[in-house]
């Protein structure tokens, strides 16, 4: 049974109440203290009805990271009621034992004067959806409100509130978080058309196996941004698509994607949506050339399974090919041409060494 109708609707109603408390009752970046601090948006929950909690660390004003949190997703009866599909809650204090671009003190990292809002993520969609849904009925019954795009929008309200020009922004996304990156990219960059962008995504490569119907169950299209109207019923090529447009729309901005060769989490995923295993790399492979001939796409495939990169030590680890992946990122950040980089051997270690 679905709710589909009186769901999006109170939803709807959300939305002008998160924004107006986004606004209102948020502290502003002045007020926040050294390092990571965790704000609650008044009205915001997660796909269960918990509160909403967003991370945000102040540094230069000219210098901007947007990260979209991972956490899984769900779109059925199955998904939904199965542990560990999606992360369920935002907590204070979760992204503090993040690593990689989240280790402010490391002298290597990038970012590390840049200020930092982390779009934390806990509504199984992806950061997209605009849509309420109860899945089986009785004791099988699930109800879960996909609320990712009220809940990001209210955290970029704030963002946007409280960096009205910067100079750089790095906007970037881990698993669930990439395709959130993406999708919200439009939209960040039509509101900073001066500064100087780099899009990331961090092993979200949207392998979709045909007949999947997971983002018309999220109603992504609800929320996308101006001129970035795509199909979503195509959902095989909707990543890809979104990547293409936004390349274009944006040719001074560069876009980029990090994936490992057999990344097991995007694989399993992938399962879950009726796609056969042994399929999934053609598809990554696919995807990947067709998107290479842009001219400000860049790619960089490791070698393993691995599951992303950027909230772990290996951020600075990483090498394909004698290129260091905290360098190639780094380069992007800076405004700086880098080349795609794919490995070779894919089953083979290869670690950056001092």
């Amino acid at each position: 049974m679905r709710t589909r109708l009186l769901g999006t609707l109170i939803l709807i109603l959300l939305v002008c109440v998160v924004d107006v408390a986004a606004q209102g009752d948020l502290p502003p970046a002045d007020d926040l203290t050294d390092g990571l601090n965790y704000l609650t948006v008044e009205g915001a929950t997660c796909a269960r009805g918990t509160p909403y909690t967003f991370a945000a660390r102040p540094g230069s004003p000219e210098k901007l990271l947007i990260y979209f949190q991972g956490g899984g997703a769900c779109w059925d009866n199955f998904t939904c009621r199965l542990a560990g599909t999606f992360k369920p809650t935002t907590e204070a204090g979760e992204i503090d034992e993040y690593e990689g671009v989240f280790d402010f003190a490391n002298p290597e990292n990038p970012l590390a004067d840049y200020s930092v809002a982390v779009i934390t993520y806990c509504s199984a969609d992806v950061h997209t959806g605009q849509a309420s849904d109860i899945f089986g009925e009785g004791a099988d019954a699930v109800q879960i409100a996909y609320n990712g795009a009220a809940n990001a929008q209210a955290v970029l309200d704030w963002v946007y509130a409280n960096y009205p020009v910067p100079e750089r922004i790095v906007i970037s996304g881990s698993s669930a978080g990439a395709y959130g990156a993406i999708y919200h990219t439009p939209a960040i960059l039509q509101h900073y058309p001066e500064a100087q962008a780099f899009v990331l995504g961090d092993a979200g490569l949207g392998v979709i196996p045909p007949g999947w119907e997971g983002l018309s169950t999220w109603n992504m299209e609800a929320n996308l941004a101006e001129g970035a109207a795509l199909d979503p019923s195509n959902a095989v090529e909707f990543n890809a698509s979104l990547y293409q447009l936004s390349a274009e729309m944006f040719p001074n901005a560069a876009f980029a994607e990090y994936s490992s060769a057999a990344d097991q989490v995007q694989i399993g995923f992938y399962g879950f949506m009726g796609g056969a295993a042994e399929t999934w790399a053609a598809g990554a492979q696919s995807h990947l050339e067709t998107l290479n001939t842009l001219p400000n796409y860049r790619s960089y495939l490791a070698w393993g399974d691995t599951h992303t990169i950027l909230a772990f030590d290996l951020f600075y680890t990483m090498q394909v090919n004698g290129v260091r992946f905290r360098d190639w990122f780094a380069a992007q950040a800076n405004g700086e041409a880098v080349e795609t980089v794919i490995c070779t051997d894919c089953a083979a270690e290869e670690l950056y060494t001092p």
